[in-house]
């Protein structure tokens, strides 16, 4: 009787160290495994970046790369302005693609801006219509 009893607990041992393997096995592929390559894939850009290059910073400062030291990139944000960023903290490098995609024409901008003017004055207008009707009701009454 005492030797069923001990097989049964020592067959649970071995389905718990199973459990535990196929667990970490899963969390390998999903979690471990996509962060090693997106880091390879950082560091890899990061050793392609040269002096001229658009990029961006992870806290979404564009510039553009005037010098290049060994841990350090030299970025221009604006005319003759200058910061040090680490290169581990470049995020990505602009595309010329994208560049040309986020400059709108200025008559789009105009038309935005048009149609903004106009939904406030019929705003305007509609609350002035409003409150005329709310003085003739009171002065009937």
């Amino acid at each position: 009787m005492n030797g069923i009893v001990a097989a049964s607990s020592s067959g649970g041992g071995i389905q718990i160290i199973a459990m535990m393997v196929i667990f970490f096995g899963i969390f390998w592929f999903l979690a471990i495994r996509p962060q090693r390559k997106q880091q390879r894939s950082h560091r890899e850009m990061v050793s392609m970046l040269k002096k001229g290059d658009e990029v961006v910073t992870i806290g979404g400062m564009f510039g553009t790369i005037k010098k290049i030291g060994p841990d350090f990139v030299e970025l221009e944000i604006a005319n003759r302005t200058k910061v040090r960023y680490l290169k581990r903290a470049i995020s990505s490098i602009v595309s010329e693609e994208e560049e040309e995609y986020d400059d709108e024409p200025e008559e789009q901008v105009e038309d935005a801006e048009e149609e903004a003017t106009d939904a406030e004055a019929s705003e305007d207008d509609e609350d002035e219509a409003a409150a005329s009707d709310d003085d003739s009701e009171t002065s009937r009454a």
